[in-house]
């Protein structure tokens, strides 16, 4: 199975095999023209030979368009992922129109009847996540680490420093880590407070920066770089 995921930014795929064991990936910026990096790609993916080719996108439908267009020439049965608020892992809540399609594979991922669980992913967004014994119960949505500096810096005459490093909430002396670590600390203290609300409920986390904001929550925090991956399969194995 040939698993791709098209992000925001990112073009990632995995190639599994029959028990679903990772054979080889990649991720490579896509700059906002996915069809053409995959147009790059198809040679590659045509040795793979998978037997199908399974799609998590968030780029819309004109982008997906051109993506289906670029994979037809591969001769390989592919199928989008699409979001079902009724789906038979996860029941939502939420509006299924409007739940992202990574976001809802990141749950699925991570998904157990028999738990209560906070899934938070640290991508382009912080998204946070409950899920009472497979029941989505909706959850919050961020600007990550990297939006929120940038957005202070491009609304903030006064402040222009862009460089420094996400280590630490304690307080800054200079302006630098007074930003970066007050930045930090709103998220920290965002899934601070939401997991004291749910003390109940297992934290999960996925993403990019997963590890930077783990290391400062208070509560056991379970790090998963699979869940997308994780998602798709089990989304493609309850969709035959």
């Amino acid at each position: 199975m040939l698993w791709l995921d098209l992000g925001n930014t990112r073009l990632k795929y995995w190639l599994t095999d029959d028990i679903g064991q990772i054979i080889t990936h990649d991720a490579k910026q896509h700059l906002q023209s996915p069809a053409e990096l995959l147009m790059g790609l198809t040679d590659r993916f045509e040795r793979f030979a998978p037997d199908f080719i399974g799609i998590s996108s968030v780029l819309g439908h004109e982008l997906n368009a051109k993506v289906s267009e670029t994979l037809s020439r591969l001769n390989i049965p592919f199928k989008f992922v699409h979001v079902d608020a009724a789906h038979p892992l996860m029941n939502s809540q939420y509006n299924d129109k409007q739940l992202g399609c990574d976001r809802w594979l990141q749950m699925l991922g991570a998904v157990d009847k028999k738990k209560r669980q906070c899934v938070i992913g640290c991508g382009t967004a912080v998204t946070i996540d409950l899920i009472d014994h497979a029941e989505h119960l909706g959850g919050y949505i961020f600007p990550s680490i990297y939006l929120q500096r940038e957005s202070l810096f491009s609304g903030t005459k006064q402040i222009t420093i862009s460089n420094g490093t996400f280590d630490s909430v304690s307080q800054g002396v200079t302006t630098q880590d007074a930003v970066h670590r007050g930045i930090l600390l709103s998220i920290v203290g965002a899934i601070n407070e939401i997991s004291h609300r749910h003390p109940n409920f297992e934290v999960i986390m996925t993403g990019g920066d997963a590890a930077i904001i783990s290391q400062h929550v208070n509560r056991p925090v379970r790090l998963r770089d699979d869940l997308l991956l994780n998602g798709l399969a089990r989304y493609f194995d309850h969709s035959k």
